[in-house]
């Protein structure tokens, strides 16, 4: 018969082990690739999907690869438990180990971004051009206006919901066509992800960044007038150092779904000649 300390021992030994393994990330399962040639690999943001990207990745599917990466918790990627964006983008990595070996360009939409970002700066020999639309990488409310926020996502879930894909869309039909697609989605998922945009921040690891990087941004984010070194302060690209800004006219948050021609026009320019040195200019699109 085993003795008491030993059975202790055994049933601690047990929960370390299972411990280690709910630790373990799930991989974000491949979406899709199509085309042939250097890579590039696509991070849709939260509600949104492979569908949204299709017109783009025609495009660029004409002369690279391109591969289609769910963001945790759509389609057929699970959600890691516990969540955290360094969890997020861990399952990222293991998807580029198994789908694109090779450095890629990586591409992030939102907060498909924000994994993207954390992915480049984890794993800098993975990524040899980041690209990361509409994408905020430092929280875009304070204290006080995150816990009124988050109070209000609780109490009136679909609600908050509502007004804020509205507010995403290029006019309102577009703005409710987005919420309808967000509203079918599982809202525990889609509250850890709005719970993550309110607290992380990697605007101070982008001095570390290696790889060149484009910044796509919408007029809704970056007002035309509005010098870059203020719209880079308030996003948290202040610190990223071989950084070229575009800023694209007459389209909403999801810029793939209003301009996918010229979007993927940029992502290949740059994707052929990203940029190699440290540039402190912005480029206006119509």
């Amino acid at each position: 018969m085993l003795s008491r300390t030993r059975i202790v021992a055994l049933a601690a030994l047990a929960l370390i082990m299972l411990g280690a393994s709910s630790l373990s990330p799930p991989p974000a399962p491949l979406s899709g690739a199509l085309g042939h040639g250097p890579a590039i690999v696509i991070v849709h943001g939260l509600g949104s999907g492979v569908a949204h990207w299709l017109p783009t990745v025609r495009l660029l599917a004409r002369r690279h690869r391109v591969v289609l990466i769910d963001l945790p918790g759509h389609g057929g990627s699970a959600m890691p438990r516990p969540f955290s964006l360094e969890r997020a983008a861990a399952g990222l990595d293991l998807a580029l180990a198994r789908e694109a070996p090779g450095p890629v360009v990586l591409v992030g939409h939102s907060l498909g971004g924000l994994v993207a970002a954390a992915e480049a700066c984890d794993h800098p020999s993975r990524v040899r051009a980041l690209v990361l639309i509409e994408t905020a990488l430092r929280p875009q409310v304070d204290g006080g206006e995150r816990a009124a926020a988050l109070a209000s996502m609780q109490t009136d879930y679909w609600g908050f919901v509502h007004e804020a894909y509205r507010d995403f869309g290029r006019d309102r039909a577009q703005g409710e066509a987005l919420y309808r697609e967000v509203a079918a989605l599982d809202p525990a998922m889609v509250k850890s992800w709005i719970r993550l945009s309110f607290s992380a921040d990697l605007s101070t690891r982008m001095a570390r960044l290696e790889c060149p990087l484009l910044v796509v941004l919408a007029s809704r984010s970056w007002p035309r007038g509005e010098p870059w070194a203020s719209a880079a302060a308030a996003l948290g690209y202040a610190g990223a150092r071989r950084v070229h800004a575009l800023r694209f006219e007459g389209c909403g948050h999801f810029v793939m779904l209003d301009r996918p021609a010229d979007l993927a026009r940029a992502i290949e320019r740059f994707a052929d000649e990203p940029v190699s040195a440290p540039l402190a200019l912005a480029s206006a699109t119509r």
